[in-house]
Parts: C-alpha cells; structure tokens; sequence
C-alpha cells in the first residue's frame, strides 16, 4: 500500500510495495466517490466453481474492474493488496518460488483484482477502468460487492487485507456480516495509528508521503486517498464480527530505511529523522489493537519481514491463511 522501503519517489515504479505510503495509508482514508451496490445486493450462497476466472466486469456506471480466481472449494478467499497494488501484487514469481496465490489456489478457491488507480508490476496501469481521486474505502467496499456480484463470485469469504487493504477488508466485513467467515490482517493499516503518534508527527507523516509530482503527470489516476477520512469511517463502522482472524505484524523496524532515505533525498526536506521510530511505534500499537479485534484472534508477530509480508516471506501468509479456511468450516 505504500513503500515503506523504497522511497516515496519511487512509488510509481515500485508501486505498492514498502512501508512508508502504507503506513501514510493506514492512517488516511477516502471521502466521497462512487456508491455501488448496498447490502440487498450480496450474492447469494453457493458451491464457489472451480474454473479459472479472469476478465474485466461492469460495476455499474459504464465501469470495469479487473478480476482473477483460480482453485477451488469453499469458503472464496480474496486478497485485497495494499495502496496502488494491483492484483499480481500477490502472484510476484521474482520473489519467492511459491507465490501467495499459487500457495492459496492449491488448496482453495482465492480471487485478486486490480482496483483503479493500482499499478502492475513493469509500470502497467491497472487493468480497471479508472475512476476520480482520491477514492475511499466506501466507494471501494461497494466496488468489490458490485465486482463479487457481476462475476458470480458466490458464497462466504475469507478475506485477506496487506496494508491500506486491510481497511478496505474490515468494512467490507462490518457492511456484509453475513458474508465474511474469516480474515487475515497482514501488517494492515488502522485508524489506531493516527491515535498513536501527536498531531504534528502524523502531520509530518501524511507530508513525507504525498504522491510525486512526476507520478501524477505520468498517471493522473493513481490511487490516492483522502488523509482524514479512513480513520472517521473505521471508528464509526459496526464491529467486524467474530470470526476466525490472524493477524500478521511485520518484525523489521522503519526507522534505519527512513533515515537511509532522508539521507538520499528521497523524503521531503524538513523531514524530521526521528519520525521512522514514531512510526514504528505506532504501527506496533496499530497491530497489537487489531490483535483484539475479535474475541480468540491470532497474533504473529514472527514474521521475518518487513511491512510486504507477502513478499519478503509468502509461506508464512499461506500458512495462515490456510489456517484460517480451515477454522472458517
């Protein structure tokens, strides 16, 4: 969802991988922007097919997104990638032999999509019609039941949110309780970020992590999103129900790559050097709040990586996916 370790310049090239904008993420949200379907809509239960699925599908609106399933059996799980990660976010084969989708697919029905604004790896833009920014969690929470619906992807959900996605994972689960039977968080955002930190660190935070300029030129419809809304939206939401959860919390500090990349210019000047560790701090408060989201949740904090999990170590993602199906029967 953002780029913790690459550098705020180099977000577009590296889209959404790091932990620097994923953390800015975490901490903003969306306003405004398209409203699709409502509750009444949900598809409704069935075996998920086993086929492979892959197109472009009408949302509504004279809209498209782009979504992939493979596998098969039930319950569906969907990978929902971080801020400008589109859906080979989690089928990148230059990182690790085994993928997270790959791994899921073998053993369940898991489904990707690439929302609009998203990057693809190679500096393609997303595959779905683009849409004005910046968007909100919302508009993103009605253009994934529209999408489910208009691909008859049917049935109850595990849902998996890296980053910005796990905002997008926890109100899609408050609007449609009845859908969502498990979730895995892995180093997702919170609105308990922005409780953590004072007001002019995370002032400072949503400067050092403003789109480029040479990034909206080469793509004016890059996702971005409203810096004060996400919180808003995640506070007032119904709580996710209880469920069978685990969250995933990435175990390498920020703060060394920050300064790195104060040194070589790659943040703001004026950045303050000490605000990585009121990162790091925050976001360790973010994840041990989530942890406690539902009565039973797993918490793993020994992940070997830092925030793109399903990068640095896919096993682990796998893993507790696979974990969570089963307890999800």
């Amino acid at each position: 969802m953002g780029s913790f370790g690459t550098g705020a310049r180099t977000r577009l090239r590296h889209h959404a991988v790091g932990a620097l904008a994923v953390l800015a993420v975490l901490l903003t949200a969306c306003s405004g922007g398209h409203e699709g379907p409502g509750p009444t809509s949900t598809p409704t239960a069935t075996t998920a097919p086993a086929a492979p699925l892959s197109g472009l599908f009408d949302v509504g609106g004279g809209r498209r997104i782009s979504l992939e399933c493979r596998g098969s059996g039930s319950p569906t799980v969907l990978l929902i990638g971080g801020l400008r990660a589109a859906a080979d976010y989690w089928n990148r084969t230059d990182t690790r032999p085994t993928t997270v989708m790959q791994g899921v697919s073998r053993t369940a029905r898991v489904c990707s999509y690439d929302r609009p604004g998203t990057v693809r790896e190679g500096n393609a833009f997303s595959r779905s019609d683009p849409i004005p920014q910046p968007s909100s969690e919302r508009s993103e929470v009605a253009d994934l039941n529209a999408l489910l619906a208009a691909a008859d992807v049917r049935g109850s959900l595990v849902l998996v949110g890296h980053s910005y996605g796990g905002c997008i994972a926890r109100l899609y689960a408050s609007t449609y309780p009845d859908r969502v039977v498990g979730m895995v968080l892995v180093d997702a955002l919170s609105e308990a970020v922005a409780d953590a930190m004072s007001p002019d660190q995370y002032a400072a935070l949503q400067t050092s992590q403003q789109v480029p300029a040479e990034d909206l030129v080469a793509y004016p419809a890059i996702e971005r999103l409203d810096t004060t809304a996400v919180n808003e939206q995640l506070r007032t939401a119904p709580p996710i129900p209880e469920m069978p959860l685990t969250v995933l919390s990435a175990d390498r500090l920020i703060a060394p790559q920050w300064q790195a990349m104060i040194d070589s210019g790659q943040l703001p000047p004026g950045t303050p050097p000490d605000l990585g560790a009121a990162v790091d701090e925050a976001q360790k408060v973010s994840q041990d709040y989530q942890a406690h989201l539902v009565p039973g949740a797993q918490h793993i904090t020994d992940t070997h990586s830092g925030h793109d999990i399903p990068l640095d170590n896919p096993a682990i993602v796998i893993s507790a996916i696979r974990d969570v199906v089963a307890r999800a029967h």
